[in-house]
């Protein structure tokens, strides 16, 4: 999860990317070993044009694919 605030400079890439590295290092895995990922926003999917896959989209931008993801 990120930091509740007006992200005025960041975007879905950028946040998820934030929240997600920091989930990893806390697991102490590493990417690769992700098997699965859910992806919950209120509204960035729609105002980012990724309304169907904005998990997918952010876990793209990190390098991490080809893993089931449930955007919720």
């Amino acid at each position: 999860m990120t930091r509740f605030g007006k992200h005025i400079d960041c975007g879905l890439k950028s946040l998820a990317a934030e929240a997600i590295g920091e989930a990893i290092a806390n697991a102490g895995i590493t990417p690769s070993q992700l098997q699965a990922a859910h992806m919950g926003n209120a509204a960035a999917g729609v105002m980012a044009d990724q309304v169907l896959i904005p998990g997918q989209v952010a876990l793209r931008g990190m390098g991490i694919g080809r893993i089931p993801v449930v955007n919720i």
